[in-house]
């Protein structure tokens, strides 16, 4: 091989040579769950589980979780305790985050539940349009053919595309896509699932969203609780993606359903399982709620109370100003203390949630203690999970 042909594939390969004297940044993550990230921007995730077992309610409730970031103390807080897109994510992204919704499977009617169900959930008035939130509905969608009858474009090629051209046009942080089958010839194509899957991966990293998809599982075999998403299109998935979860259906004896959310893959730390009901909150709309929401906030519980001395006992030592201080530089005071910014993260949270730092109009915090009496003019435009006020609207 010639000097001239090595110089011309060094060219080539150079932009994908790691360097080893850069400092890779950790990735940004949209959602946490109890402290415990998951869905990177940039990556690709799933969601997964039998036919009617509750997928659209989760993609609901991770939606609201998004959607409900910064917004006073709504209904979102009620039913998704632990469920929050992390400050530092906020901060990286420097506005609140948006959502396109993309429906291939339901009918119209369905599809407009999902939408006011998310409002909701925000609390937002159910028949006025939110910029940060956008709909597409793509399960009318056909062959395009041309004058003489024949086919020009697939209505999965099609419905693909209006997808990609919404993403450029709306330029949201994160993608539900309600049916990646529809966006297939067929999902038991090796080659046209690999090509699909690669198309989103590189896609999501390209303008660093996060992009959900939706596909069944195969039938669960009996007693056993493993399964694998349908098709050469579900393994490709599972071995590109960064987090799966699995929306399983449960029936008790006396007929009530929940439904339990379970982690089946993460590059990152495992978090733990959530359950949830479907309530009548709403009327017919029907509300996904967390089950024994209480639990979670009882700050009398002693983990919880331990968490609380140990938040206080790191934001007691900051020098506070009259001012307050941002984000930023409590993140810098804890790592210079030696803390991990996860840790640091969680203790923020907790200060918030407890009342032992607050926020005001201006966006910058604020030490009261353990005991501390916030001022009047705080706000409730906090990033931490639920209020701990009693009957929210159920």
């Amino acid at each position: 091989m010639d000097e001239v042909t090595i110089l011309q594939r060094r060219q080539e390969i150079e932009p994908y040579l790691l360097d080893a004297t850069q400092n890779y940044p950790e990735p940004y993550y949209l959602l946490e769950y109890n402290g415990v990230p998951f869905s990177t921007l940039g990556g690709i995730q799933a969601i997964s589980g039998q036919k009617k077992n509750g997928k659209t309610f989760l993609l609901a409730q991770l939606m609201a979780a998004v959607l409900g970031t910064g917004i006073e103390r709504t209904r979102t807080t009620q039913c998704l305790p632990g469920l929050r897109v992390p400050d530092r994510t906020i901060e990286y992204l420097g506005h609140l985050p948006t959502v396109l919704y993309v429906d291939t499977e339901m009918e119209k009617l369905n599809s407009a539940k999902v939408l006011r169900r998310v409002h909701w959930l925000c609390g937002w008035p159910l028949d006025i349009p939110c910029e940060r939130f956008h709909v597409l509905w793509l399960r009318s969608v056909t062959d395009v053919k041309d004058d003489k009858g024949n086919i020009k474009e697939r209505a999965y090629e099609k419905r693909y595309r209006l997808i990609r051209q919404a993403i450029e046009v709306l330029n949201p942080d994160a993608v539900f896509i309600d049916g990646i089958r529809d966006i297939i010839s067929d999902f038991n194509d090796n080659e046209a699932s690999s090509a699909l899957v690669t198309d989103l991966m590189a896609f999501a990293e390209q303008r660093q969203i996060c992009i959900w998809n939706t596909l069944h599982m195969n039938p669960r075999p009996k007693n056993d609780d493993e399964s694998k998403m349908r098709g050469h299109l579900g393994t490709e998935l599972g071995n590109k993606i960064t987090d799966t979860l699995v929306c399983i259906k449960h029936k008790e004896k006396d007929g009530t359903v929940y439904f339990t959310v379970k982690q089946d893959d993460a590059r990152g730390k495992d978090m733990e399982d959530w359950e949830f009901v479907v309530t009548e909150a709403a009327g017919a709309l029907g509300v996904p709620q967390m089950r024994a929401v209480a639990s979670n906030v009882d700050l009398q519980d002693s983990k919880v109370q331990q968490e609380r001395i140990e938040a206080d006992d790191l934001f007691k030592l900051y020098h506070w100003t009259s001012t307050g201080a941002t984000w930023t530089e409590l993140r810098n005071f804890a790592l210079s203390k030696g803390m991990k910014e996860r840790k640091f993260s969680e203790l923020l949270n907790t200060a918030a949630e407890s009342g032992i730092v607050y926020r005001t109009d201006k966006k910058k915090y604020h030490y009261a203690g353990l005991n501390g009496q916030q001022p009047t003019d705080k706000t409730d435009d906090l990033p931490f999970e639920p209020s701990t006020e009693e009957n929210p609207d159920f």
